[in-house]
């Protein structure tokens, strides 16, 4: 029924309004998400997206001016964020309405790469992710490669595998082998105008459920093994480091564990 709903509708855009018992009032507008046009997801029942097209956004100077942007445009995405996470004191009713706006929530990833023209690029976002009946479980599935036409493939530099959590959440063990697995693929340490920026995972987050904002980060690189977490006051932004990154030997594989452990963020500049 969904399926012929959303066919019908969008159908109803391009005949006249007679047709297949269309309201000849008012014209019904195919659904946002389907045909958002910052959003690259395969088609129902093709396999996941093995590159993501870019850009969306750019061309920025600077990583920076890249990150905040990235981060601003996934918040403008629908349920792109659950709000703030009650307390355990919170009342049963607000626990439950933060459990219902979580579970239909959505994760979107993108691609920050830097390009021969020494510019930094956001790729196309997706929201791609596996099946999860329970709803519990938001993980989008970031392509390996960016497919940008302007530069062969090899040219280009991949800095940082963004997404959004869809409340304030550490970076999760599942990006942790995301990114590594990313950095034997592509070097750990990209090469830029700006020296080697080192790769790492970004997971973004807000406060807010009706009118997101972006609120603050957290950050990871294999190369230092350190989560940061990055907030913003009015136009201050502020970082401390919250865990460190173990790895343990469990059935002949290295698993990552991420240990609390508060200390200053190393001495950087604005994100």
């Amino acid at each position: 029924m969904l399926q012929f709903t959303q066919w019908r509708n969008r159908l109803c855009v391009l005949t006249a309004a007679a047709s297949l018992g269309c309201s000849s009032s008012k014209t019904i507008a195919p659904d946002p998400e389907e045909v958002d046009a910052d959003i690259a997801r395969p088609s129902p029942g093709e396999p996941l997206l093995e590159s993501i097209p870019g850009p969306m956004l750019g061309p920025f100077d600077s990583r920076s001016e890249a990150l905040l942007a990235a981060c601003r445009k996934i918040f403008t995405k629908p349920h792109s964020s659950a709000g703030r996470n009650p307390p355990p004191s919170a009342l049963r009713e607000e626990q439950e309405a933060f459990r219902l706006r979580r579970r239909v929530a959505s994760e979107y990833c993108a691609w920050m790469y830097y390009t021969p023209d020494t510019k930094y690029e956001i790729s196309l976002l997706t929201d791609q992710t596996p099946p999860d009946p329970t709803g519990e479980d938001k993980r989008c599935i970031l392509p390996p490669s960016v497919q940008d036409h302007r530069y062969p493939p090899e040219s280009i530099q991949y800095i940082v595998a963004l997404h959004n959590h869809t409340f304030d959440r550490r970076i999760s063990e599942k990006d942790i082998l995301f990114i590594v697995n990313q950095g034997k693929a592509h070097g750990f340490e990209p090469k830029s105008k700006d020296g080697n920026p080192l790769l790492s995972v970004v997971a973004f987050f807000s406060t807010e459920h009706e009118n997101p904002t972006c609120d603050g980060f957290y950050a990871y690189s294999p190369y230092t093994g350190k989560i940061l977490k990055w907030t913003r006051e009015g136009r201050r932004w502020s970082c401390t480091q919250t865990h460190i990154v173990q790895w343990l030997k469990r059935d002949s594989s290295d698993v990552p564990v991420a240990k609390e452990e508060q200390a200053p963020c190393p001495p950087m500049g604005v994100p």
